[in-house]
């Protein structure tokens, strides 16, 4: 980026482009930055953000509050908020693109890395600088001001970190023997931190040095005294014997440079030779790191976080970093790239031991420490033979020596425990596919399959970036088929590479067959499939059971309850089993409660299939009607909440025990989008199950989707009917009336809504005639207001008036409260249309009194919005304003989206013709933005209208013209007669004043 941005977090939170200060608003909102700038450029999920600023108790309102943070941070950070290129979205989170150093926290430990290398190489004049100009970079208590658990937990780390380098800076000047100027800071530091034992014994050897023994005794006297009253504990042995060294007046105290590795060594040569041993050989020093990759891309995020941790100075304890993830994903890779990157600081060494982790016969510990040792200079005869034993005499010979260990694939905690030193000197990287609960970490990575552009880059890295440039859709199409997966993506690649003439795109189409996509996705060696039969092979029975049944059924994600009622388990048996897959990392749990699988693990899974064992001797998805069982129960308990006047009787298939009812109708709405996907695809799967399947299959398909029908203004209703226009193509084959008239009414039903008319009478007639073999009464009733609603729209008023008498009578004989009232309000629309307002108020307020009676929110909100376009007809303006504001709450309260954009262009027509301009292009931008977030063409079109009307009120005659032309163009392409007012608007804008 050409300006040079900057950011500070150690004292108050500051932001400076070009040496300007940026505001970056409240202290909350410095929370969020801070969640993202101190994670590394690493993307944060929505999840971990709100634990971060809110911890354990985030309000409800604190997922919209961190969206509001990010676009106000965005306007703040961003050349042009519009195409962001620090703040990004990623996922459901954001990531923060922090130029390298621009970060203060990150310029001071990149300091301390080279202040070690300084004093490494005996430079202690440069190691002072350095530590001086890091710890200049303190302005006052880290994040100052700013509130989150994220926050305390980083203030924390940056004391730590500066108190650290305050501690170096004080050992460097006494090695440099500046005693006498050190001791008023020693002193004043002491007494700042009285319970740390380093400054006491550099204070010690500062008097002592400047010729005050007495005082330098008196130091620790003061010391012991402090730490017994506080802690309860006895100065440790470095401090003990540094005053014995005083007492005895040890001359090697005058000496300025006290290296603590020298004195180790030298105490070591001490006791070899007064036990007369013999002077051993010295082992070579190791270097046993794999070669890194040439082709290494992608991950730039966790490399620097990994290095960062691996190399911070100061350490109090060993540094174990793992990267966990599922086969495929590159641990390896990354753990190799990292471990090149850091050896330099780790100058005794690097030793490396595959732990086979993900095979049938892991390496045992033992064996695996026997190895090292031998590598440490360790003669094989001398070895323990205990592992407890090889795991002490390994701890010891790595005390006080800076060595780098890579233990990759390993298989579990246990197996990596008696592995680890025990020296803060030593670093450890660890690869697995299990989370190694029990591990202590200062970083513990769950890789994840590359983005798109990662995985482009992967692709051009090895095939050819001429050939991505050539094809950059074909190169986005292919990275895609392959799940993002690195190795998936390193295959093809290595296949286009020894193919210089296919093109991508020939690829991707290999790859286009699921069935067959396993196969493509081997290159030599390589292979997925073996890297994900590792896994499964680890698997107990059941869990291997689990895996292979419900792969068919969670194409996208499926929930816990779900899972379990189509396993046939209680919820816990379930939750245990699939908490085990994610355990070893053959499924993924997004959030709690909820699991998936990765495509390619998906495609494994289906490619082993059933046995009789999984309860399924024959073709098809055994765990499909069960789980479409459940389906329906919870189906209907949520079309009870959005139509409770009408009985639950209307589904035959369901079961005789109701399932358990929702609080309310935000609480079934949350349910339907959440589970959408899952019931979309087993609607599909039954429409293509085997011939022979029984009725009931199709039957309970037919009847989840029309139990999902009343939400069509809230969901993606097109994907729905979809699946159901294969569900009657099926059925209707099959001879099944039952299904397809279900299945057919869905499809005309989103068509009505999406306003494709056309498609909508067909499909609304072919269900007729499906219904009246099936005597199907309850759904034929619902074609008719829906063929009502078609000729309403055609402004073909007393046909729709006709068909919606027909749907009330029909209503009525079957004791559908809620289908009744709604009818009639369609009808009071209709009547209202026909130049009788009167009349439509008066049935719309009749109406309202028996929906408040059965609690029918939606039927509520849609009354009030008819009754609010009645009175607008009657001139009655500041009432319609009151009873679309009515309606808009309670859309809000049960947040029905699909009644609010509706109500909102009405709205905004209303206070368009009071004079309230401003009010009213704001009403109905809002009512565009969610008509084209929900896809609705036609709510899209009458908004363009208003708002054009309402622009051309204020003056702004060019936007009016762009926005009545928008609303003629989706008007006219519908078939909708509404086309004549836009294009009347557009002639009138057209001509010249």
């Amino acid at each position: 980026m050409a300006e040079a941005i900057g950011f500070a977090v150690l004292g108050t939170v500051r932001v400076h482009r070009d040496g300007r200060a940026l505001d970056i608003g409240s202290p909350q909102q410095q929370a969020l930055l801070v969640a993202l700038l101190l994670r590394s450029g690493r993307a944060t999920s929505s999840e971990e953000l709100l634990a971060s600023v809110w911890g354990e108790e985030a309000p409800s309102s604190a997922l919209a509050s961190v969206r509001t943070y990010a676009w106000r941070l965005r306007r703040a950070l961003e050349k042009d908020a519009a195409t962001p290129e620090l703040l990004v979205s990623q996922h459901d989170g954001y990531r923060l693109v922090v130029p390298p150093l621009a970060l203060d926290a990150d310029r001071a430990e990149h300091l301390a890395g080279h202040a070690q290398r300084a004093r490494a190489a005996g430079d202690d004049e440069a190691c002072g600088r350095l530590l001086t100009e890091a710890l200049d970079l303190w302005q006052g208590s880290p994040l100052t001001g700013v509130p989150g658990p994220f926050a305390e937990q980083q203030r924390s780390r940056l004391t730590e970190l500066r108190l650290g380098l305050q501690e170096e800076l004080f050992e460097c000047e006494l090695r440099a023997g500046r005693h006498g100027s050190l001791i008023p800071d020693l002193t004043a530091f002491i007494r700042e931190h009285p319970l740390k034992e380093r400054p006491y014994a550099f204070l010690m050897r500062a008097l002592y040095a400047a010729g005050r023994q007495a005082d330098a005794l008196a130091v620790y006297t003061r010391a012991r005294a402090v730490l017994a009253e506080q802690l309860g504990v006895d100065p440790g042995p470095e401090l003990t014997a540094l005053h014995e060294q005083v007492l005895l007046g040890d001359p090697s105290l005058h000496t300025p440079a006290h290296d603590p590795e020298t004195i180790r060594a030298a105490g070591a040569e001490e006791a070899d030779q007064a036990v007369g041993a013999a002077p051993a050989q010295v082992p070579p020093r190791p270097a046993q790191l794999p070669a890194d990759t040439s082709d290494f891309t992608g991950r730039a995020g966790h490399v620097e976080h990994l290095c960062r941790v691996l190399t911070a100075a100061g350490r109090s304890s060993l540094a174990v970093a793992v990267v966990s993830g599922m086969g495929g994903l590159g641990k390896t890779t990354l753990a190799l790239r990292v471990a090149h990157r850091v050896k330099e600081e780790y100058p005794d060494g690097q030793l490396y031991a595959d732990l086979r982790g993900s095979g049938l016969e892991p390496a045992d510990p033992g064996a695996v420490l026997g190895s090292l040792l031998a590598t440490l200079g360790v003669p094989a005869h001398t070895l323990p033979a205990m592992t407890e034993d090889r795991a002490r005499l390994f701890r010891t010979l790595l005390d006080g020596r800076r060595v780098l260990l890579l233990l990759d694939n390993a298989r579990d905690a246990a197996q990596v425990a008696p592995l680890l030193p025990g020296s803060a000197d030593c670093g450890v990287l660890v690869t697995s596919r299990t989370r190694l609960v029990g591990i202590s970490t200062v970083a513990a990575v769950a890789l994840d399959v590359f983005d798109t552009e990662e995985a482009v880059g992967l692709l051009a890295a090895i095939a050819g970036p001429e050939r991505v440039t050539a094809e950059p859709d074909a190169a986005a199409e292919l990275v895609k088929a392959c799940g993002n997966l690195p190795l998936a993506v390193r295959i093809v690649a290595s296949r286009l590479a020894g193919r210089p003439r296919w093109q991508l795109a020939t690829m991707t189409r290999r790859l286009a067959n699921e069935q067959r996509r396993l196969g493509e996705l081997r290159a030599g060696d390589l292979a997925v499939a073996v890297a994900f039969e590792l896994g499964y092979r680890q698997l107990p029975e059941d869990q291997a059971c689990a895996f292979r049944l419900l792969a068919p059924v969670a194409r996208t994600s499926i929930g816990l309850e779900a899972a379990a009622a189509a396993l046939g388990l209680d919820e816990h048996d379930a939750e245990e089993s699939l908490e085990s897959l994610v355990d070893a990392a053959m499924l993924e749990a997004p959030q709690p409660g909820r699991y998936r699988y990765h495509d390619l693990v998906r495609a494994y899974a289906l490619q082993l299939g059933t046995s009789p064992a999984d309860g399924c001797p024959e073709a098809g998805v055994p765990v499909l009607a069960p789980l479409l069982e459940h389906l329906v129960g919870r189906a209907c308990a949520a079309f009870q909440c959005m139509v409770p006047g009408d009985p639950a009787d209307i589904f035959r298939t369901a079961a005789s025990e109701p399932a358990p009812p929702f609080a309310d109708m935000a609480d079934a709405l949350d349910w339907v989008s959440t589970e959408f996907e899952c019931v979309t695809n087993a609607v599909t799967l039954a429409a293509h199950g085997p011939v022979g399947a029984e009725h009931r299959t199709l039957r309970l398909a037919a009847d989840l989707l029309v139990a999902l029908s009343p939400f069509g203004k809230d969901i993606a209703y097109g994907e729905l009917a979809s699946a159901a226009e294969q569900l009657a193509e099926t059925a209707a084959r099959r001879g099944d009336d039952y299904a397809a008239g279900r299945a057919r009414f869905v499809c005309g039903n989103a068509a009505l809504q999406n306003a494709r008319l056309e498609q909508a009478e067909l499909m609304t007639r072919l269900a007729t005639e499906s219904c009246q073999r099936a005597d199907d009464v309850v759904i034929l009733r619902q074609t008719l207001n829906d063929r009502g609603l078609i000729a309403q729209f055609q402004h073909r008023y007393a046909e729709a008036e006709r068909c919606y008498e027909q749907a009330i009578e029909l209503a009525r004989e079957l004791g559908h409260r809620s289908g009744e009232l709604v009818t009639t309000l369609n009808a009071a629309q209709a009547a209202l249309r026909s130049g009788r307002a009167e009349e439509a108020l008066r049935v719309c307020d009749e109406t309202l009194t028996a929906l408040r009676e059965v609690a029918d929110h939606y039927g509520i909100a849609y009354a009030l919005y008819v009754r609010g376009m009645a009175l607008h007809e009657l001139g009655r303006y500041a009432d319609a304003v009151a009873s679309h504001t009515e309606c808009l709450d309670i859309c809000d309260t049960w947040q029905i989206r699909g009644q609010e954009s509706q109500a909102r262009f009405r709205l905004a027509e209303t206070l368009r013709v009071m004079g309230r301009g401003d009010e009213a292009l704001w009403e109905a931008g809002r009512a565009l933005t969610l008509s084209e977030q929900r896809g609705a063409d036609r709510d899209r079109g009458l908004a363009l209208l208003v708002l054009g009307c309402t622009l051309a009120d204020l003056g702004e005659r060019e936007e009016a013209l762009a926005r009545a032309r928008q609303a003629a163009s989706v008007l006219t392409r519908l078939g909708l007669p509404d086309a004549e007012d836009a294009a009347d608007l557009v002639a009138s804008l057209s001509t010249p004043e």
